[in-house]
C-alpha cells in the first residue's frame, strides 16, 4: 500500500479550475486516487478544492460553479457587505514585518502585513461545492492559514477542527489587500499562500511514500511573487525527498500558465481549456511516475 499525500496550492480562480483538471487526470489513473489519499493539504484556492474532494464532489462541478456569474442574491449580499466595510490604507499588521526579520517565518507574511485589509468578503465560500457535506470535520484534510497577530501558520484540521470547514477555507483564502481577513474566535486570519504556495512540507508529518503537488502559483513568469513561490516549493520538495518520499510535481507549463492572464474576469470562457490542460499534465506526470 502506498501512503499518499496530495497538496493543492494557491492560485485564485485559475487555481480552482487547474486543480479540478489535475484531480480528474489523477483519478483516471490506477496509481493515485485523490479521494483515497491519506492526507489532503489545501492552501488558499487549494483549500476549497481539497474540501470538495473530501466531500466527493465531481471536478466538473467545480468548473461549472466558477464559470457561473453571481446570482442576484449573491450580488445583493456582496453589496451589503461592501456597504458595511470601511476602506482603509492602514496596514493589516505592520508588526509582522519586524517579526519576520527576527524569526523563522517563511514566505511573504511580513510583506502581507504591510498591505491594507481587503474589502471583499469571503462568505461566498460557504456555497462552494461540497461544503455542506463536511460536518464533522473529515479526517485527513489540512487547511493552513496565517494568524494576523503573530504570523503563525495555523493548520486547521491538524491544530484545530472545531470550526466549519468553510470557515477554515475562508481564512486560508483571505488574500491581503483584496479580501477581508476572516475572524475566528476574535482572531484575524489571512491567506495561507503568503507563507507557502503549497505547504507541501506538512505532508512529511505522516511519513508518506508519495506526495503529489498541484502548484498553479509556480507557473512560468516574472511576477514578483513567482520567483519566491518557486524557491519555497523547491525547498519543500527537497525536504520531502530527503525524508524518502517520492514527489510528483504538477505545475502549469508556459502555454497553460498563460491562460491565467485575465481569468476569469475577462477570459472566463477558457475554463474548459484550463481544466483540460490540468488533466493532461496530471496524466503526463503519472505516466512518468509509472515508468520510473
Amino acid at each position: 500500500m502506498t501512503r499518499t499525500a496530495l497538496a493543492l496550492g494557491a492560485g485564485g480562480a485559475y487555481g480552482w479550475v487547474f486543480h479540478a483538471g489535475v484531480i480528474t487526470g489523477l483519478t483516471e489513473s490506477e496509481t493515485v486516487d485523490p479521494r483515497n489519499a491519506e492526507l489532503l493539504i489545501g492552501t488558499s484556492a487549494g483549500a476549497a478544492v481539497a474540501a470538495a474532494v473530501r466531500a466527493g464532489v465531481e471536478p466538473e462541478q467545480i468548473v461549472e460553479q466558477v464559470g457561473q456569474p453571481p446570482s442576484q442574491e449573491d450580488r445583493a449580499r456582496m453589496r451589503e457587505h461592501l456597504r458595511q466595510t470601511r476602506k482603509t490604507i492602514v496596514p493589516l499588521s505592520p508588526s509582522l514585518l519586524a517579526r519576520s526579520l527576527v524569526s523563522d517565518q517563511r514566505g511573504l507574511v511580513g510583506v502581507a502585513g504591510l498591505l491594507p485589509p481587503g474589502i471583499f468578503p469571503t462568505t461566498w465560500m460557504e456555497t462552494f461545492p461540497g461544503m455542506d457535506r463536511l460536518d464533522p470535520w473529515p479526517d485527513g484534510l489540512w487547511i493552513p492559514a496565517v494568524a494576523a497577530d503573530t504570523g503563525e501558520v495555523v493548520v486547521f484540521g491538524r491544530d484545530r477542527s472545531d470550526v466549519p470547514v468553510h470557515r477554515a477555507a475562508q481564512a486560508s483564502s483571505a488574500v491581503p489587500g483584496m479580501f477581508q481577513p476572516h475572524v475566528i474566535d476574535d482572531r484575524h486570519y489571512f491567506d495561507g499562500g503568503t507563507a507557502s504556495p503549497t505547504h507541501a512540507d506538512l505532508a512529511g508529518e505522516i511519513a508518506p511514500d508519495l506526495v503529489v503537488i498541484s502548484s498553479p502559483m509556480t507557473r512560468p513568469g516574472r511576477r514578483l511573487t513567482a520567483g519566491h513561490a518557486r524557491r519555497s516549493l523547491s525547498r519543500e520538495v527537497s525536504l520531502l525527498e530527503a525524508q524518502g518520499a517520492t514527489v510528483l510535481l504538477i505545475e502549469p507549463d508556459e502555454s497553460t500558465g498563460a491562460l491565467a492572464d485575465g481569468f476569469p474576469r475577462r477570459t472566463g470562457h477558457l475554463a474548459g481549456e484550463i481544466f483540460d490542460r490540468g488533466a493532461e499534465l496530471a496524466r503526463a506526470g503519472i505516466a512518468t511516475l509509472d515508468a520510473a
